[in-house]
């Protein structure tokens, strides 16, 4: 077979594979996933693969697919979710759960987040697969797949579920899952991120305490609705404390051009009005650059009294989504948001809902020099570097219970840059280039060989 034919024949089975995936609505929530893990193991079967499909309700299973090795190499496990954020059909150019290639395009919702890093996965093990029973060679250790249930909105029958109940039939050495999609193109170099670790998250509520009465008197003190202008007001202008090993140095250094905008960008006492300059010039940058500093305050939900218009509250009160890079506390989180809130009037308090720490892998691994190896040949203009997450993923789950595994965020483009996928991500008219999508098989592939072979 020539590589032309190869590539072609990678790209059916790939685009294939996604639409089968996109077709089978997991919307969360409700949550029904047992379709899409359907159709993996339907796959798999076809291919020889030996497949487990296990899970807390029948609704909502976890797929985990095993080549194994030799059993003298490390093993890795290529973890995503099967599990979709809802869609408004009326809203989109094309149905979300069409599957449909168009325009060079798979449409639909999970196409890119996540069932085309699933597909991709998918078609890289089973490419091994079928090269080993023809003689290519096995692994030196194992390759895993597991697409978990229910990430998008709950935590109960997927990768939790799962290191709690099986933790053998997931258990790795290293770990690549879902992050690491942005591609910056700075000059005539290609800029990638691995997400060696995530920021960890929790909710706080702040309570504004004021004097309740009549909307016909207004009150100009102690107005509990104007206290919580006053707070969200505030949170909007702070600018969190920066100190110098929170700095992204190694992104800044490659994704920004300007000399002197480099240098402020590296000062944390100048850091945040930098950002503001370079968000005019190259978003995407900023954007990235933000979130690793620090701390994060978004108020999100608000509420004050009742129903009726002509009564002014006695209280009001605002959700809070922090987000705190590892190492950093709830400590930290309530002394921040008490200097933040120093210029407020009215009496407040602040009550913690929930709290996750922060998590990260080393950034100096074989996992990472695999990475960064196989981008080199695939990508030769392609430079990789290593940050944070600002999100959650599951590879906090496996690295709380696997201390000494290895998990990374990471699934190139080489087509669409971060700025064109980000906007459709949980967005209308979802849909991956069909290059970028096979670009994912190849690289995957490439990847578990270079590791594992």
């Amino acid at each position: 077979m020539t590589a032309a034919a190869e590539d072609a024949g990678l790209q059916d089975e790939v685009v294939g594979l996604l639409s089968r995936l996109i077709r089978a609505d997991t919307s969360n929530p409700p949550g029904n996933d047992a379709p899409a893990a359907g159709v993996l193991e339907q796959y798999f079967s076809q291919n020889g693969v030996e497949t487990t499909v296990i899970g807390e309700l029948p609704e909502l299973p976890n797929c985990v697919a095993r080549l194994p090795g030799e059993g003298h190499g490390p093993s890795l496990l290529m973890l995503g979710h099967l599990d979709v954020v809802p869609a408004e059909a009326g809203e989109w150019a094309l149905p979300p759960f069409s599957g449909l290639v168009k325009d060079g395009y798979v449409w639909g919702r999970g196409a890119l987040d996540m069932k085309n890093q699933l597909a991709a996965q998918a078609v890289a093990l089973v490419r091994l697969a079928r090269r080993r029973r023809a003689g290519g060679g096995a692994l030196r250790g194992d390759l895993v797949f597991a697409a978990t249930a229910d990430e998008e909105t709950g935590e109960r029958c997927g990768a939790r579920w799962l290191l709690e109940h099986s933790p053998d039939l997931v258990r790795t050495d290293f770990v690549i899952n879902e992050g690491g999609m942005d591609m910056y193109e700075v000059g005539d170099r290609r800029l990638y991120s691995i997400h060696a670790g995530e920021k960890g998250y929790a909710a706080c509520r702040i309570t504004i305490h004021g004097r309740g009465g009549h909307g016909s008197v207004p009150l100009h003190r102690d107005n509990a609705v104007q206290g919580l202008a006053q707070v969200i007001a505030a949170l909007a202008r702070y600018e969190p404390m920066v100190s110098t090993d929170r700095l992204p140095v190694s992104f800044i250094d490659r994704a920004v051009a300007d000399p002197r905008l480099r240098a402020r960008l590296k000062d944390p006492a100048a850091v945040h009005a930098a950002l503001r300059d370079l968000a005019l010039v190259n978003g995407a940058a900023a954007a990235t650059i933000e979130p690793l500093l620090g701390l994060t305050f978004s108020p999100t939900i608000v509420h004050a009294g009742g129903d009726a218009v002509n009564v002014i509250p006695s209280h009001a009160e605002v959700t809070v989504d922090c987000r705190l890079l590892p190492g950093q506390t709830a400590d930290d989180i309530r002394r921040e948001i008490t200097l933040a809130l120093s210029t407020v009037e009215e009496s407040w308090d602040m009550e913690m809902l929930n709290f996750m720490p922060g998590s990260e892998s080393s950034p100096q691994t074989p996992l990472r020099k695999a990475i960064t190896a196989t981008m080199e040949e695939l990508v030769p203009d392609a430079e990789v570097v290593c940050g944070h997450f600002s999100g959650f993923t599951d590879s906090a789950h496996f690295r709380s219970a696997f201390p000494d595994v290895v998990a990374y965020g990471f699934c190139p483009f080489v087509v669409e840059n971060g700025s064109a996928i980000r906007q459709r991500l949980h967005g209308v008219d979802e849909r991956i280039t069909v290059r970028d999508l096979a670009f994912q098989a190849r690289f995957s592939e490439r990847l578990a060989s270079k590791l594992l072979g």
